[in-house]
């Protein structure tokens, strides 16, 4: 049974709602992925900036790393259990929405950013209730069903990509992308990984969570590969698929504080297709593989992936032909006609003022 169905139509009473002179902070809530995180992230820290003394509280979801990205970046994090569907939803769901409804009580945030995922429909739904206004940015081509419940009570929807969805409250801004994203050294990358230089690097990245697909394609294609570029290849935990000291290929599990040199040593990327890491690669200019996964949530990685190739800085292989078909899609966009073109063209898709817009759309709610 869809998500809409669980939750009812809203019936504020006056004295639900919280007075308007709520503390001085902001509240951003999203998990699930780092997808869902990042982007808040990015925008918290312009407003801490600008508002120093603004207080800024994540909402996330109960895996680990969600709360370990919020904290290494200097913000508190709390865990929330929201529910995906299943026979028990109804109870957990409210039992989520009860614990939402007390903290915001106790916070009073004077409005919320919901970046989806399904722990920001007992949060958004409880913020509604209580008089709070919500500010929601879809990432993605297609709105799931938690962004479609929280749509319907946001007071304006940012958009991800242009022309994704048809609602007077919706306004395309772009995806918001940390500042050091592109503030990485090709020199520090270099010595980081050790790699020689005296060939192009692919960076591969499967998402925050890793793709067990695509690492063993690189796995098997790996000599191949390393016969035109070098390998940056981020896994995600517990899925690496090469062992032992290859030359001229580097793995890691995740990265953090290394995340924008090794954007800054790479010269094409291959990757999942989550809204986010294609505003990275977009804002960094490298020419990409796109692999959607398959099976993801009303299929958006595969419309994003469409909605980003359409820009022509970026190529689309099916998981199914990725083995077949990666050796020579790289060699194809390393041609150096090819390579410059598709560098503009990817750049096309970054909206360096994404961040800085969403900033000041949350800021008008502190005066």
């Amino acid at each position: 049974m869809p998500l809409k169905a669980y939750v009812p139509e809203l019936t504020a009473s006056m004295n639900d709602i919280l007075p308007l002179t709520g503390s001085n902070s902001i509240l951003f809530v999203g998990g699930g992925s780092i997808g869902h995180i990042a982007p808040s992230v990015a925008v918290a820290k312009i407003l801490k900036q600008q508002f120093p003394s603004l207080i800024c509280r994540f909402v996330c979801g109960t895996r680990p790393e969600d709360a370990l990205f919020i904290e290494k970046n200097g913000f508190s994090a709390t865990p929330l259990g929201a529910p995906r569907l299943s026979v028990g939803f109804p109870w957990k769901f409210w039992s989520a929405y009860g614990k939402a409804r007390a903290m915001l009580i106790e916070e009073k945030p004077r409005v919320i950013f919901s970046k989806g995922g399904y722990v920001s429909v007992p949060v958004c739904l409880a913020a509604k209730k209580l008089g709070i206004p919500i500010i929601l940015h879809e990432s993605d081509a297609v709105s799931g069903w938690a962004n479609w419940l929280v749509g319907r009570w946001a007071e304006k929807i940012c958009l991800g990509f242009e022309g994704s969805l048809k609602n007077p409250k919706a306004v395309f801004i772009g995806n918001p992308v940390a500042a050091s994203v592109t503030e990485g050294s090709r020199q520090k990358g270099v010595a980081l990984t050790g790699l020689s230089r005296m060939r192009p690097i692919l960076l591969v990245l499967g998402g925050s969570q890793g793709s067990l697909a695509i690492n063993q394609a690189i796995a098997h294609g790996l000599f191949t590969l390393l016969g035109i570029v070098d390998v940056i290849h981020v896994t995600g935990e517990g899925k690496r698929t090469v062992e032992g000291k290859i030359e001229g290929y580097w793995q890691c599990p995740f990265a953090y504080e290394e995340y924008p040199h090794l954007f800054a040593a790479a010269d094409i990327a291959l990757s999942r297709a989550g809204a986010g890491t294609i505003a990275e690669l977009a804002a960094n200019g490298l020419p990409t593989i796109l692999v959607p996964l398959k099976g993801a949530a009303h299929n958006h990685q595969e419309k994003n992936a469409r909605l980003a190739a359409q820009s022509g800085g970026c190529v689309v292989i099916d998981q199914r032909e990725l083995l077949e078909k990666i050796t020579e899609t790289v060699r194809t966009i390393l041609e150096p006609p090819t390579y410059e073109l598709m560098r503009k063209k990817m750049r096309t898709l970054h909206r360096s003022d994404a961040t800085r817009q969403i900033a000041d759309l949350l800021a008008g709610y502190l005066a």
